[in-house]
């Protein structure tokens, strides 16, 4: 398992040398995908609007980016096919704020893809086309928003069986499109439970780094454990089944801070891809 790429909200980063010398992607596209590591980087800045982007990176947690492709309609190619397809193929996305030619970029943070809408927009000949516009979410070390928990809470601890909530997982990896503003994270975080969900039901109540029992019942009275993402630093959101683990709080804890937690990480994944292909 490759390093994964980390780096500090609000922080200044060479592209050249702290993040496509470190970590791969083209250092020649808004949206970089690497070779070398799980992750896609996004770039952004005020010389996009004479492309016709439309960008709208802040402090929040959701944030439009339009996709790359200066003239004629977006297609779903290279940098678009990878953010669109980033959750199926286990890679995160960090968005960076360019400050001008030959300055560092602003790390602005990890996020998700809720979903996308196909809009109108200009080349940059000023001519008419079709834009490609992801609709992020910011990754938190969490579960829900409290805004939104009131709209996602029926899902809560719906009980399935494994396999139809292994089909329920995988629909919900699939990206949405045509859904923005709030319904858009609504939506996103009602198929990251599902998602959760699945991998507490994989586990049967055991570790599936160490194998040992939950160490101990929630107030739900269902086996504790906690859910890790493999390919990526934060633990909070939507990814695959097959970059999603059930572990007990001594490997999850392991697996960030222990010396050799990227070891255990890289066991974790293998197991848990042996399962899901």
């Amino acid at each position: 398992m490759p390093i994964l790429p980390q780096f500090s909200i609000g922080e200044l980063y060479s592209r050249k040398s702290d993040i496509h010398q470190r970590f791969g992607g083209n250092p020649q596209s808004g949206i970089a995908s690497s070779s070398k590591v799980p992750a896609i980087f996004l770039f952004t800045g005020e010389s996009g609007l004479k492309f016709g982007y439309r960008d709208s990176p802040d402090a929040s947690d959701y944030c439009d980016y339009t996709g790359e492709g200066q003239a004629g309609d977006m297609k779903f190619t290279a940098g678009n096919k990878a953010l669109r397809d980033h959750v199926q193929d286990g890679k995160a996305v960090h968005l960076f704020k360019a400050l001008g030619k030959s300055k560092p970029c602003r790390y602005v943070g990890e996020f998700s893809l809720a979903s996308y809408s196909i809009e109108p927009g200009l080349d940059r000949e000023l001519r008419q086309r079709q834009i490609i516009v992801f609709h992020l979410v910011r990754v938190k070390n969490g579960t829900v928003d409290e805004d939104l928990s009131p709209e996602v809470s029926h899902l809560a601890q719906e009980p399935l069986p494994l396999l139809e909530a292994r089909a329920k997982a995988l629909e919900a990896c699939r990206t949405s499109a045509g859904v923005e503003g709030k319904q858009a994270l609504v939506s996103y975080f009602q198929r990251s439970q599902v998602v959760r969900r699945y991998a507490l039901l994989r586990a049967k109540g055991r570790c599936e780094g160490c194998s040992a029992p939950a160490p101990f019942k929630s107030r739900q009275g269902e086996p504790y454990l906690e859910v890790h993402h493999t390919t990526r630093l934060s633990d909070g959101g939507l990814d695959h089944p097959r970059n999603v683990a059930a572990l007990c709080p001594t490997c999850h804890r392991e697996i960030h801070c222990g010396l050799d937690g990227m070891a255990l990480n890289e066991r974790v994944s293998k197991s848990i891809r042996s399962i899901e292909g």
